[in-house]
C-alpha cells in the first residue's frame, strides 16, 4: 500500500485495535449469535428511501470480494435489505404491517399514490411507490424493535438518515419520522443533528441529512411502549399491544404463545377469554 494514496487507512496502521467480529445476516432481524444485553453502541447510516439499488451500484465490489458469483447470490443478497426501492420489493413482503399504527407514514404513502394518479402514472415501477414507502418504514420500525434485546441499558444509537423526494416529489422528512417510530418502541431520542442540507431543485426544498441519536434505557421499556403502535383495528379486530407481525400475515402475542396453563386452571381460564377477546 502506497501511504501517499492511502493516508487515512495508513494512519490506522499505528493504532491499536480490540477483539471484532463480523457477522452477516439481516438487520431487520437480529441474529441470535448476538448476545441479550451485550451492545453499547449502534453507528450505522442504513439506505435512503430513494429509487437508488445498492445492490447494482456496488455489484462489481461485490463480485470482486466473492460475496456473490451468480444470480441467486444477488437475488438472497437483495431479500435480506431494506426494501428502499421498487426494485427490491417481492411480493409476500410484510415490514409494511409494522407501521399500522403510524398514521403520518400512511398519509405520506397515501400521498405519493394520490400525486401518481393526478400524474396519469399508471404503469412501471411507480405504482409500488406507495408501498415501498410503508415497507421501508417499517423495516426500519422491525429493525430498532429486534434490536432491543441486545442492548445495554444506556445504549446509545447514532443513524445517518436523510430527507428524500424521489418519489413524485413528495418529500419524506426520514429523520424526523424515524425519530418517532423509535420513541414508540421505548426509546429516548437525544437529538437529531443536522450533517448537511442541499436544495432541491425540482421542489425547491431543502431535504436534511441528519444523525438521529438514540438512547436505549434499558429493560421494562419494551413491555410498557414497545408495540403501543400496533394496537389497531385488523381484520375488524383490536390486536393487544404486545402482539407484533410475524411471516405470513400473522400475528405473535407472546402471552398466548409462550403460556399454556392447563384447560381448568385460573390461569387458563383467563387465557380463553384473552383469546376470546
Amino acid at each position: 500500500m502506497t501511504c501517499a494514496r492511502f493516508d487515512d487507512l495508513c494512519a490506522l496502521q499505528s493504532v491499536s485495535h480490540g477483539p471484532a467480529r463480523v457477522l452477516l445476516g439481516d438487520s431487520r432481524e437480529i441474529l441470535e449469535e448476538i448476545e441479550d444485553n451485550s451492545i453499547s453502541a449502534v453507528i450505522t447510516s442504513p439506505p435512503y428511501p430513494n429509487e437508488k439499488d445498492y445492490t447494482r451500484t456496488t455489484r462489481l465490489e461485490s463480485v470482486i470480494l466473492g460475496f456473490m458469483s451468480s444470480k441467486e447470490d444477488l437475488r438472497a443478497i437483495k431479500r435480506n435489505l431494506v426494501r428502499s426501492n421498487t426494485r427490491g420489493v417481492y411480493k409476500d413482503d410484510i415490514d409494511d404491517q409494522w407501521t399500522l399504527g403510524f398514521q403520518r407514514v400512511h398519509d405520506l404513502a397515501d400521498e405519493i399514490e394520490r400525486r401518481r394518479i393526478e400524474l396519469g402514472k399508471t404503469s412501471g415501477f411507480g405504482r409500488t411507490y406507495n408501498r415501498v414507502v410503508r415497507l421501508y418504514l417499517g423495516g426500519m420500525a422491525r429493525h430498532l424493535a429486534s434490536l432491543r434485546r441486545v442492548l445495554k441499558p444506556g445504549a446509545r444509537l447514532a443513524y445517518v438518515v436523510g430527507d428524500q423526494a424521489s418519489y413524485l416529489r413528495v418529500m419524506i422528512r426520514t429523520g424526523e419520522i424515524m425519530s418517532d417510530i423509535a420513541a414508540s418502541l421505548g426509546f429516548q431520542v437525544e437529538s437529531r443533528d443536522l450533517f448537511r442540507t442541499r436544495i432541491a431543485t425540482a421542489t425547491k426544498e431543502w431535504p436534511r441529512e441528519e444523525v438521529v441519536v438514540l438512547r436505549w434505557p434499558g429493560e421494562g421499556t419494551s413491555d410498557r411502549t414497545g408495540f403501543r403502535a400496533l394496537r389497531t383495528q385488523v381484520s375488524g379486530r383490536t390486536l393487544p399491544a404486545r402482539c407484533r407481525p410475524v411471516h405470513g400475515g400473522r400475528y405473535h402475542c407472546p402471552v398466548l404463545v409462550h403460556s399454556r396453563p392447563r384447560r381448568g386452571s385460573r390461569a387458563g381460564r383467563k387465557a380463553l377469554q384473552t383469546r376470546r377477546a
